[in-house]
């Protein structure tokens, strides 16, 4: 037990030391706001979906609200996005590998015959919460947007479950000093029989970094055993500037975020992170 111990606490260091998370002791870590938790709690924060980039910038409410939580992660999936704006015609956006996402640099450079390239990366996760399941997604982008307008960031399904309590949505970004700020501030935020969402502002000015992430739970709506979960966690970046009297012009479900007349034309469209769990609910 004691070898099993250390070995995680090794583990532990190796992630803390990639995401900045300071180790203060075997028994503690301690993230951006200075929040002190054992490796258990983060252990139970990593088994409900929760990234190291999520942890790292957790604020205490979050962090008290689910670090005792029954926790087990059963899917994960990752996706990795390259949107290209060329001088002439329309911006488009592909799915690409994670060695192409993980050679580019983090520095905007100029391509001949584009306005922009932009990179982002998304988490989505299934995990279970005691008797209920978690939906988690998160994007954190890796070059910075030009356009910064209203995006949509959801989770749907299409399973016989229903949202049980809150849709949880939070953005955190870097200024040029490289002092981040988390806000739960949106525009328009959805809870419906398919799917949670939410639409927010990208801020303004020369950040770093940007990253924002939506969770909730479910719980049953059947008296049948359910063996499978599927979720399609998506996002989608405004490409040109969004009139915020239309922001509520899309829905959420099972295909992600579609997007009504209002919005359809400005923004991207990318394959969701579809996935599934195997499950005997």
């Amino acid at each position: 037990m004691r070898i099993k111990k250390y070995v995680l606490f090794v583990i532990l260091v190796v992630i803390c030391f990639i995401s900045n998370i300071t180790i203060s002791s075997a028994h503690e870590i301690v993230n951006y706001n200075k929040i002190h938790m054992t490796v258990d709690e983060y252990n139970t924060l990593l088994n409900l979906g929760f990234t190291e980039n999520q942890i790292y910038h957790m604020d205490e409410e979050t962090y008290l609200n689910n670090k005792n939580l029954d926790a087990k992660l059963v899917s994960q999936m990752q996706k990795y996005y390259k949107t290209v704006t060329p001088v002439y015609g329309n911006s488009y956006t592909v799915e690409i590998t994670k060695e192409e996402y993980d050679s580019v640099s983090t520095k905007k450079t100029s391509i001949r015959g584009t306005v922009d390239t932009t990179y982002k990366t998304v988490v989505s996760s299934i995990a279970q919460n005691g008797n209920k399941y978690r939906y988690n997604v998160s994007v954190a982008w890796k070059i910075m947007p030009s356009t910064r307008s209203f995006d949509i960031i959801g989770i749907g399904f299409d399973d016989d479950v229903y949202i049980n309590g809150l849709v949880n949505f939070s953005y955190t970004y870097a200024n040029s000093a490289g002092q981040y700020t988390t806000s739960g501030l949106y525009y328009n935020k959805k809870n419906t029989s398919t799917g949670g969402s939410a639409v927010y502002k990208l801020p303004e000015g020369n950040i770093k970094a940007l990253s924002s992430s939506l969770y909730y739970d479910v719980s049953k709506d059947t008296n049948s055993t359910i063996t499978l979960l599927t979720i399609c966690g998506d996002y989608s970046h405004a490409q040109s500037n969004v009139p915020q009297s239309n922001v509520s012009d899309y829905g959420i479900g099972i295909s992600g975020i579609s997007l009504g007349p209002l919005l359809g034309a400005y923004y991207d469209a990318i394959p969701c992170a579809m996935h599934y769990a195997n499950v005997n609910w």
